[in-house]
Protein backbone atom coordinates (compact mmCIF):
# COMPACT_ATOMS: atom_id res chain seq x y z
CA UNK A 1 0.00 0.00 0.00
CA UNK A 2 1.06 3.27 -1.62
CA UNK A 3 0.69 6.56 0.36
CA UNK A 4 1.33 10.09 -0.21
CA UNK A 5 2.42 12.38 2.67
CA UNK A 6 1.44 16.16 2.73
CA UNK A 7 2.84 18.38 4.91
CA UNK A 8 0.80 21.16 6.30
CA UNK A 9 -1.81 19.00 5.09
CA UNK A 10 -4.83 19.74 7.94
CA UNK A 11 -5.73 23.08 6.18
CA UNK A 12 -5.70 25.69 3.27
CA UNK A 13 -3.51 24.53 0.43
CA UNK A 14 -1.72 21.35 1.61
CA UNK A 15 -5.87 20.20 2.53
CA UNK A 16 -6.97 20.89 -0.93
CA UNK A 17 -4.46 18.77 -2.50
CA UNK A 18 -4.89 16.08 -0.21
CA UNK A 19 -8.67 15.93 -1.79
CA UNK A 20 -7.25 15.97 -4.92
CA UNK A 21 -4.75 12.67 -3.73
CA UNK A 22 -7.80 11.10 -2.00
CA UNK A 23 -10.29 11.78 -4.90
CA UNK A 24 -7.92 9.26 -7.18
CA UNK A 25 -8.41 6.92 -3.99
CA UNK A 26 -4.68 7.53 -2.98
CA UNK A 27 -3.94 6.80 0.96
CA UNK A 28 -2.59 9.92 2.99
CA UNK A 29 -0.25 10.83 5.42
CA UNK A 30 -0.99 14.20 7.01
CA UNK A 31 1.59 16.22 8.66
CA UNK A 32 1.10 19.22 11.24
CA UNK A 33 1.34 20.66 14.42
CA UNK A 34 -2.05 20.64 15.38
CA UNK A 35 -3.59 17.09 16.48
CA UNK A 36 -7.37 18.30 16.67
CA UNK A 37 -7.12 19.83 12.94
CA UNK A 38 -5.25 16.61 11.48
CA UNK A 39 -8.39 14.44 13.22
CA UNK A 40 -10.76 16.95 11.12
CA UNK A 41 -8.99 16.58 8.47
CA UNK A 42 -8.47 13.08 8.92
CA UNK A 43 -12.27 12.18 9.53
CA UNK A 44 -13.84 14.07 6.42
CA UNK A 45 -10.92 12.39 4.34
CA UNK A 46 -11.76 9.16 5.17
CA UNK A 47 -15.44 9.53 5.32
CA UNK A 48 -15.90 11.41 1.83
CA UNK A 49 -13.35 9.12 -0.15
CA UNK A 50 -12.78 6.31 1.79
CA UNK A 51 -9.31 6.45 1.84
CA UNK A 52 -7.03 5.69 5.12
CA UNK A 53 -5.59 8.56 5.96
CA UNK A 54 -2.72 8.62 8.53
CA UNK A 55 -1.41 11.49 11.20
CA UNK A 56 1.68 13.10 12.39
CA UNK A 57 1.87 15.66 14.73
CA UNK A 58 4.86 17.01 14.17
CA UNK A 59 6.91 20.95 14.51
CA UNK A 60 8.96 20.61 11.23
CA UNK A 61 10.54 23.59 12.66
CA UNK A 62 12.59 21.79 15.44
CA UNK A 63 15.91 20.54 15.26
CA UNK A 64 15.15 16.76 13.66
CA UNK A 65 12.26 16.95 12.53
CA UNK A 66 12.30 15.71 9.19
CA UNK A 67 14.43 12.34 10.43
CA UNK A 68 11.33 11.94 13.09
CA UNK A 69 9.10 12.65 10.37
CA UNK A 70 10.42 9.69 7.74
CA UNK A 71 11.48 7.65 11.00
CA UNK A 72 7.14 7.56 11.69
CA UNK A 73 6.47 6.79 8.15
CA UNK A 74 8.14 3.79 8.99
CA UNK A 75 7.97 0.80 6.34
CA UNK A 76 5.20 2.16 4.71
CA UNK A 77 5.73 3.39 1.22
CA UNK A 78 5.41 6.95 -0.27
CA UNK A 79 4.75 7.18 -3.69
CA UNK A 80 4.17 10.90 -3.24
CA UNK A 81 6.05 13.79 -0.67
CA UNK A 82 4.50 17.14 -0.84
CA UNK A 83 6.04 19.93 0.75
CA UNK A 84 3.79 22.06 1.73
CA UNK A 85 4.27 23.26 5.20
CA UNK A 86 5.59 26.98 5.42
CA UNK A 87 5.65 30.35 7.45
CA UNK A 88 6.70 33.82 6.21
CA UNK A 89 6.20 37.48 8.64
CA UNK A 90 4.84 40.46 7.49
CA UNK A 91 7.61 43.50 8.49
CA UNK A 92 10.71 45.38 8.17
CA UNK A 93 13.69 42.50 7.80
CA UNK A 94 16.01 44.75 10.46
CA UNK A 95 12.80 44.74 13.07
CA UNK A 96 11.61 40.96 12.60
CA UNK A 97 13.14 38.98 15.66
CA UNK A 98 16.05 36.78 15.13
CA UNK A 99 14.04 34.27 16.10
CA UNK A 100 11.23 34.15 14.18
CA UNK A 101 13.59 34.11 11.00
CA UNK A 102 15.49 31.03 12.16
CA UNK A 103 12.31 28.61 12.66
CA UNK A 104 10.98 30.38 8.99
CA UNK A 105 14.17 29.29 7.85
CA UNK A 106 13.79 25.77 9.53
CA UNK A 107 10.51 25.49 8.28
CA UNK A 108 10.54 26.49 5.25
CA UNK A 109 14.37 25.22 4.28
CA UNK A 110 15.83 22.83 6.45
CA UNK A 111 12.69 20.59 6.82
CA UNK A 112 11.87 20.66 3.30
CA UNK A 113 15.65 19.65 2.19
CA UNK A 114 15.75 16.90 4.64
CA UNK A 115 12.85 15.35 3.45
CA UNK A 116 13.22 15.98 0.54
CA UNK A 117 16.57 13.96 0.39
CA UNK A 118 15.16 11.28 2.62
CA UNK A 119 12.45 10.24 0.45
CA UNK A 120 13.96 11.21 -2.74
CA UNK A 121 16.42 8.24 -0.86
CA UNK A 122 13.62 5.92 -0.90
CA UNK A 123 12.01 6.43 -4.08
CA UNK A 124 15.26 5.77 -6.62
CA UNK A 125 15.41 2.80 -4.74
CA UNK A 126 11.90 1.71 -4.96
CA UNK A 127 12.11 2.74 -8.81
CA UNK A 128 9.21 5.43 -8.65
CA UNK A 129 7.68 7.93 -6.90
CA UNK A 130 6.87 11.73 -7.07
CA UNK A 131 8.36 15.30 -4.92
CA UNK A 132 6.30 18.24 -4.95
CA UNK A 133 7.97 21.45 -3.16
CA UNK A 134 5.66 24.29 -2.68
CA UNK A 135 7.07 27.62 -3.21
CA UNK A 136 5.83 30.50 -4.76
CA UNK A 137 5.67 33.46 -7.30
CA UNK A 138 7.56 35.23 -4.46
CA UNK A 139 10.63 33.15 -5.46
CA UNK A 140 11.12 34.67 -8.59
CA UNK A 141 11.72 38.40 -7.22
CA UNK A 142 13.10 40.16 -3.85
CA UNK A 143 9.96 40.60 -1.47
CA UNK A 144 10.73 43.66 0.70
CA UNK A 145 8.72 44.02 4.03
CA UNK A 146 8.47 39.62 3.47
CA UNK A 147 12.51 39.48 2.89
CA UNK A 148 13.14 36.14 4.34
CA UNK A 149 9.54 34.54 3.03
CA UNK A 150 10.73 35.19 -0.46
CA UNK A 151 14.32 34.10 -0.23
CA UNK A 152 12.89 30.70 1.14
CA UNK A 153 11.07 30.07 -1.54
CA UNK A 154 13.61 31.19 -3.88
CA UNK A 155 15.90 28.79 -2.53
CA UNK A 156 12.97 26.28 -2.84
CA UNK A 157 12.57 26.87 -6.57
CA UNK A 158 16.23 26.82 -7.65
CA UNK A 159 16.58 23.32 -5.17
CA UNK A 160 13.93 21.70 -7.02
CA UNK A 161 14.77 22.41 -10.31
CA UNK A 162 18.42 21.32 -10.02
CA UNK A 163 17.08 17.89 -8.40
CA UNK A 164 14.75 17.71 -10.96
CA UNK A 165 17.88 17.90 -13.73
CA UNK A 166 19.79 15.41 -11.48
CA UNK A 167 16.57 12.93 -11.54
CA UNK A 168 16.06 13.09 -15.70
CA UNK A 169 16.03 10.30 -17.22
CA UNK A 170 15.27 8.29 -13.86
CA UNK A 171 11.05 6.97 -12.60
CA UNK A 172 11.46 9.79 -10.13
CA UNK A 173 9.73 13.13 -10.70
CA UNK A 174 10.85 16.17 -8.67
CA UNK A 175 8.55 19.26 -9.03
CA UNK A 176 7.94 22.95 -7.96
CA UNK A 177 4.51 24.46 -7.45
CA UNK A 178 4.76 28.41 -7.52
CA UNK A 179 1.08 29.46 -6.68
CA UNK A 180 0.69 33.57 -6.17
CA UNK A 181 -1.48 34.88 -3.58
CA UNK A 182 -3.98 32.24 -2.54
CA UNK A 183 -6.93 32.73 -0.32
CA UNK A 184 -5.80 30.53 3.29
CA UNK A 185 -5.05 31.08 6.65
CA UNK A 186 -1.55 31.95 5.81
CA UNK A 187 -2.63 35.32 5.26
CA UNK A 188 -3.68 36.22 8.66
CA UNK A 189 -0.86 34.49 10.56
CA UNK A 190 1.80 36.07 8.48
CA UNK A 191 0.37 39.60 9.27
CA UNK A 192 -0.76 39.83 5.77
CA UNK A 193 -3.95 40.83 4.02
CA UNK A 194 -4.94 38.50 1.09
CA UNK A 195 -5.23 40.67 -2.51
CA UNK A 196 -8.62 41.10 -3.61
CA UNK A 197 -7.17 38.81 -6.85
CA UNK A 198 -5.62 36.21 -4.81
CA UNK A 199 -6.86 32.36 -6.02
CA UNK A 200 -9.19 29.93 -4.33
CA UNK A 201 -7.48 27.14 -2.65
CA UNK A 202 -9.29 24.11 -4.57
CA UNK A 203 -8.66 25.96 -7.85
CA UNK A 204 -5.09 26.21 -7.25
CA UNK A 205 -4.55 22.61 -6.37
CA UNK A 206 -6.76 20.83 -8.82
CA UNK A 207 -4.68 22.59 -11.37
CA UNK A 208 -1.09 22.06 -9.72
CA UNK A 209 -2.28 18.35 -9.28
CA UNK A 210 -3.16 18.00 -12.96
CA UNK A 211 -0.21 19.41 -13.99
CA UNK A 212 1.92 17.21 -11.69
CA UNK A 213 0.50 14.11 -12.95
CA UNK A 214 1.35 15.44 -16.21
CA UNK A 215 5.05 15.99 -15.26
CA UNK A 216 5.56 19.33 -15.51
CA UNK A 217 8.81 20.34 -13.48
CA UNK A 218 7.79 24.50 -13.18
CA UNK A 219 4.02 24.55 -11.98
CA UNK A 220 2.46 28.23 -11.90
CA UNK A 221 -1.41 28.48 -11.56
CA UNK A 222 -2.71 31.75 -13.19
CA UNK A 223 -2.12 33.68 -16.34
CA UNK A 224 -0.96 36.37 -14.60
CA UNK A 225 1.18 34.85 -12.28
CA UNK A 226 2.66 33.05 -15.26
CA UNK A 227 3.47 36.39 -16.88
CA UNK A 228 4.83 37.76 -13.60
CA UNK A 229 7.88 35.68 -13.91
CA UNK A 230 9.42 37.55 -16.74
CA UNK A 231 8.57 41.44 -15.64
CA UNK A 232 11.86 42.96 -14.51
CA UNK A 233 13.18 41.83 -11.07
CA UNK A 234 13.25 45.49 -9.74
CA UNK A 235 9.61 46.82 -11.40
CA UNK A 236 8.19 43.75 -9.30
CA UNK A 237 10.20 44.58 -6.62
CA UNK A 238 9.06 48.63 -5.91
CA UNK A 239 5.50 47.02 -6.29
CA UNK A 240 5.66 44.34 -3.41
CA UNK A 241 7.36 47.09 -1.51
CA UNK A 242 4.70 49.46 -1.79
CA UNK A 243 1.88 46.98 -1.31
CA UNK A 244 3.60 45.12 1.82
CA UNK A 245 4.60 48.36 3.30
CA UNK A 246 1.17 49.43 3.31
CA UNK A 247 -0.06 46.59 4.57
CA UNK A 248 2.41 47.24 7.69
CA UNK A 249 1.06 50.72 8.15
CA UNK A 250 -2.69 49.60 8.26
CA UNK A 251 -1.52 46.59 10.44
CA UNK A 252 0.52 48.97 12.52
CA UNK A 253 -3.14 51.49 12.88
CA UNK A 254 -4.94 48.92 13.14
Amino acid sequence: MAYTLITGGSQGLGFELAKCFADDGIDLILCARNQDRLNTAAAYLKEKYGVDVKTAAIDLSEKDAAERLHEECGDKKISHLVNNAGIGFLGEARRIPKEKDEQLIALNITALTGLTKLFLSDMLAAGSGTILNVASTGAFVPGPYIASYYASKAYVLSYTEALAQETAGSSVKVCCLCPGPVRTSFYGKSGQTAPFYAMDAEKCARYAYRKMKEGETLIIPGVLNRLSRHLPAGLSARFIGKMKSGQLKDKKDG
